[in-house]
């Protein structure tokens, strides 16, 4: 049995393995979900001390940049497309730009990534799909260990604002 959420599900079984089908699953699941994007949890609740999910996107959106309270650490792995991780300072000056691939031809690529400390970041999706495998600390109490950046639009934001503000960063037009 697993546990369902609008745009996540909870794997309740004792062990469980990743597999293309499961994938065309959750591609299924992130077009009719009603933001563009769907999780399935490895771990089986939000309590668990590691919280491992596969998530998925489809086209282009808009994460509000966020930073972890506490000692959370995360990791990224991509599975499938382009993403590009942004990291920020508290006033929202752009530190760093990590663009995670799957293909990796060069073998200088990078398909990984870990942040180990309080900073805001988000994420930018550069391709149709975009498949990766996040890893965090837990428990997951999204009150408690999330704030979100107040230098970034909110992600219910008009397209307008959030194009504006993706122009700042360096992504012109990029929500259609």
């Amino acid at each position: 049995m697993i546990i369902k959420k609008k745009e996540a599900e909870f794997n309740n079984k004792d062990y469980v393995s990743i597999n293309n089908a499961l994938i065309e699953k959750l591609k299924k699941k992130c077009i009719l979900s009603p933001r563009g994007r769907y999780r399935f949890c490895l771990h089986h609740n939000i309590k668990h001390l590691t919280q491992e999910m596969i998530i998925c996107f489809y086209g282009n959106q808009y994460v509000h940049p966020h930073k972890h309270l506490g000692s959370m650490s995360e990791s990224y792995y991509i599975i499938n497309g382009k993403v590009a991780v942004i990291i920020f300072d508290n006033h929202g000056k752009v530190l760093d730009k990590i663009i995670l691939s799957h293909k990796t031809k060069s073998g200088k690529e990078n398909f990984m990534y870990r942040l180990s400390k309080p900073l805001y970041h988000t994420i930018v999706p550069l391709s149709k799909w975009t498949i990766y495998h996040e890893v965090t600390t837990g428990p997951f109490i999204k009150n408690k260990v999330v704030k979100y950046a107040n230098f970034a639009p909110i992600e219910t934001a008009d397209n307008k604002t959030i194009n504006y503000y993706f122009n700042n960063i360096g992504f012109k037009n990029y929500l259609k």
